[in-house]
């Protein structure tokens, strides 16, 4: 029979099966995010550009500092961008990586 302690146990592992599966993901997206902001601004090496700006993202998981790091390196660059596209994509990249991450 299941008990309460069972069951705890359960909801306790699909919660930290879940949290991980969201950092992989948001991880995922952070070095694809890097990849396409690396590209636009015409970095000579955007695969370096963006493993970097994934670690950056570790330390600094909060998504307004994604967008904030974006706008500014965007801005010095004069690179034309629509705030809330960025924002945008951002969710986008974050939808599309947790798909393919669930499919497999």
């Amino acid at each position: 029979m299941i008990t309460l302690r069972d069951r705890a146990r359960a909801l306790e592992n699909r919660y930290a099966f879940e949290q991980t599966l969201q950092f992989r993901a948001e991880a995922r997206r952070n070095k694809l995010l890097g990849l396409w902001a690396g590209q636009l601004l015409g970095k000579d090496n955007p695969i370096a550009y963006a493993e970097e700006f994934a670690i950056w993202a570790v330390e600094n998981p909060n998504d307004q500092h994604l967008l904030n790091r974006l706008r500014d390196e965007f801005a010095a660059a004069e690179v034309r961008f629509d705030e809330v596209d960025l924002a945008g994509r951002l969710n986008q990249m974050l939808a599309e990586v947790l798909e393919d991450m669930r499919a497999d």
